[in-house]
C-alpha cells in the first residue's frame, strides 16, 4: 500500500477515535453545556495531525463537530482537512441520530456526504461529487440499518452512557458512515496510570478500553469476515479514559495504536466546558 494510502487511513481512523469523549450526562444542570477538547496525534514522535472536537448537550438533543488536518511534516507533503458533523435527539439516554456530515479536503480535491437516519431503519446518503465504486470494495450500501445504528460521532455520545451509568465500557453498538457499516465492540482493559509528560494536560489514573471491529460491507472484500480495528493495525487500539475536572465526564486523554506505518500516540491538549448560552449572548 502506498504511504499515500496508509495516511489517508491514518488520520481518517484518528479522527473518528477521537471522537470517543463522553458528553455531559443528562442529569447535569443546567442543559446548554458546551465540551470544548483538542488533540495533537504522534506517529513514531513525529507530529501529524490536530483536531478539535467540540460536544454539545441540550434538553433532549445533542451535537457533536470535529475539524482537523495534517500537520509537521506529513502536512508538507499531504493536505489532508475534514469536518464532521452529526446531531440526534437525546431522550432518557437513548441515542437516535438525525444526520452526519463530513467535508473533506485532499490535495485540494473537496469531498462532502451527507447522511440522514428515518424511520424503521431507513436513511438517506448525499455525495458531492457522486462516489464512484471501488471494485477492491464491497461496494453495496445496505438496505436498512438495524435498530440502535450510530453514526461515528454520535457513536462516541452512545458508547459513553455505559460508562458513566456503570464505570465500564464493554458493549457492542452498530455503525454506519455512509459507505461503511461494521458493528463496534469495545471491551473493558483494566485500570493504568499514565505519568506526567510533556505532550498532555493529564496525569493520574485512567480507565484502558480497547476496540475491534466486525466488518459488514463497504470494506475491501478480502477482508469483508475478519474481526479486526483497521486492515493494517498490528494490535487493537486502545484508548485510556479519565475524569479531568469535577464538573467534566470521562474524556479520552490519551490513544495507543500502531499501523504499518509505526506507533500512534494521540494526547488530549485542552478539555473545558462552557455555557452555550453565555458563549452565544450578545
Amino acid at each position: 500500500m502506498t504511504m499515500l494510502r496508509q495516511t489517508r487511513r491514518l488520520v481518517f481512523a484518528c479522527a473518528g477515535l477521537l471522537l470517543a469523549a463522553g458528553p455531559l450526562r443528562a442529569d447535569e444542570p443546567p442543559p446548554g453545556r458546551v465540551m470544548d477538547l483538542a488533540y495533537e496525534v504522534y506517529l513514531g514522535g513525529l507530529h501529524i495531525f490536530s483536531m478539535n472536537v467540540t460536544m454539545a448537550q441540550r434538553a433532549g438533543s445533542y451535537s457533536v463537530a470535529a475539524a482537523g488536518g495534517t500537520r509537521g511534516m506529513i502536512g508538507w507533503i499531504y493536505k489532508w482537512d475534514i469536518k464532521l458533523a452529526a446531531e440526534g435527539a437525546d431522550a432518557a439516554g437513548a441515542i437516535r441520530p438525525k444526520s452526519y456530515a463530513s467535508e473533506t479536503d485532499w490535495q485540494s480535491t473537496p469531498k462532502t456526504m451527507r447522511l440522514y437516519f428515518g424511520e424503521g431503519g431507513s436513511y438517506d446518503v448525499q455525495r458531492n461529487p457522486p462516489e464512484e465504486i471501488d471494485v477492491a470494495d464491497e461496494g453495496e450500501l445496505p438496505a436498512s440499518l438495524p435498530a440502535g445504528a450510530v453514526d461515528p460521532l454520535s457513536l462516541a455520545v452512545a458508547a459513553t452512557r455505559a460508562l458513566a451509568a456503570t464505570g465500564k465500557c464493554a458493549q457492542t453498538l452498530p455503525v454506519f458512515d455512509g459507505k461503511r457499516r461494521y458493528d463496534l465492540t469495545v471491551k473493558d482493559l483494566g485500570e493504568a496510570t499514565i505519568a506526567k509528560n510533556s505532550y498532555s494536560i493529564y496525569q493520574g489514573p485512567a480507565l484502558r478500553c480497547g476496540f475491534t471491529m466486525e466488518r459488514i460491507s463497504g470494506f475491501s472484500k478480502k477482508r469483508r469476515y475478519t474481526r479486526q480495528w483497521d486492515e493494517e493495525t498490528s494490535e487493537p487500539p486502545t484508548i485510556f479514559m479519565a475524569q479531568i475536572r469535577p464538573n467534566m465526564p470521562p474524556v479520552p486523554v490519551r490513544y495507543e495504536g500502531s499501523i504499518a506505518l509505526g506507533s500512534i500516540m494521540i494526547h488530549l491538549t485542552k478539555a473545558d466546558v462552557r455555557s452555550e448560552l453565555a458563549a452565544n449572548a450578545p
